[in-house]
């Protein structure tokens, strides 16, 4: 008798723990999505006066001027110097508080120049 009580007691005791787990877990947060500052701005409407350009992504410049190219959008330390003449290729325009500035692939190099650098004449 002693032991179809124990067994009973015990069967219990797993039915009560087997309802309980569901309402242990916990979901857990959700990873936060990434978010690249320095992406592509996609405007959904007109941009704000002074901000809207003639060049477009995929555009070929020719540059008039030996232009710098930078790391990062951001005024500042710079990398490889390109000669007046060279080709770009335009492959992303950002805003940030310095202004416009384009992505552009070189013949040998890729980095950032400012929209003003480029139109410069």
């Amino acid at each position: 008798m002693e032991v179809i009580r124990n067994i009973a007691i015990r069967a219990a005791l797993l039915g009560v723990a087997i309802a309980a787990l569901p309402g242990c877990g916990s979901d857990a947060p959700k990873p936060l999505e990434a978010r690249n500052v320095s992406a592509p701005l996609k405007p959904v409407g007109l941009l704000p006066p002074g901000l809207a350009t003639s060049l477009k992504e995929g555009d070929v410049v020719a540059l008039k001027v030996p232009l710098t190219l930078r790391l990062h959008p951001k005024a500042g330390s710079g990398g490889e110097t390109l000669p007046p003449g060279a080709i770009v290729r335009l492959k992303s325009r950002v805003l940030n508080a310095a202004g416009p500035w384009w992505l552009v692939d070189g013949s040998n190099a890729s980095g950032w120049l400012t929209e003003a650098e480029l139109l410069r004449k």
